[in-house]
């Protein structure tokens, strides 16, 4: 499996709207990798060298508990991306990154695309506007776990993915127990929840990670209760 550098970088929210001697300068500085299922990418402890962007295929960013367990931070899609500490410091990183399936990467050289930022402004505009777009986010998934209970993270997980698809059928992209950590939540737990809300008539479960929602109403409710 080979990485189109252009078709990988255009995929990519950061990147769009820039014009062609920006994208080519962005090209240059950029290298492909391929790993397959399981594989690890980098790992905490590790200099951050690069920014990560996901062209085809699934990567799982998890840090571990003191007990060594994984706990799932987040779930990169095509088009999605992680290292950003990569661009701003040269700190090591703290988080974990493995392939999910096969998957290719784009890995673009942090220290070259600092320089990139400094000769086009708006580059680094485009990146602050992003990486301010994912801390939001990232405090509401926070509050969310901190202060949601387990049937407010799900249902809202539920709805996220609901939102993102053209019709009520959707499936989880993961498989369920890394869906369990990424929720802070025991695998049993989810299960027992999925179910529960099958029996009320919220979702339909269906074969492998499929799920047909019955009710949106009724999902949305679940979030605010």
């Amino acid at each position: 499996m080979q990485c189109d550098h252009h078709g990988c970088l255009h995929i990519v929210p950061l990147f769009q709207n820039l014009d062609a001697e920006q994208m080519g300068a962005i090209d240059a500085i950029t290298r492909e990798g391929t790993y397959s299922n399981g594989q690890p990418i980098y790992h905490a402890g590790e200099a951050s060298g690069s920014l990560m962007v996901v062209h085809t295929g699934k990567v799982k960013i998890y840090r571990l508990d003191s007990e060594g367990e994984q706990q799932v931070m987040r779930i990169l899609l095509p088009g999605e991306f992680a290292g950003e500490l990569a661009l701003f410091s040269k700190e090591p990183t703290q988080d974990y990154a493995e392939a999910i399936g096969e998957c290719s990467l784009c890995m673009i050289n942090g220290e070259h695309m600092r320089g990139l930022m400094i000769k086009y402004p708006s580059i680094a505009l485009k990146i602050t506007q992003e990486l301010s777009m994912r801390l939001s986010q990232s405090d509401a998934t926070l509050h969310g776990v901190v202060k949601g209970s387990v049937e407010q993270r799900l249902a809202g997980y539920l709805f996220g993915l609901l939102k993102k698809s053209q019709t009520n059928h959707i499936q989880l992209p993961v498989a369920k127990g890394t869906v369990a950590s990424l929720l802070a939540m025991s695998q049993e737990t989810l299960s027992r929840r999925l179910k529960i809300l099958q029996d009320d008539g919220v979702i339909e479960l269906g074969k492998g990670r499929k799920i047909t929602v019955l009710d949106t109403e009724a999902l949305e409710d679940r979030i605010l209760q």
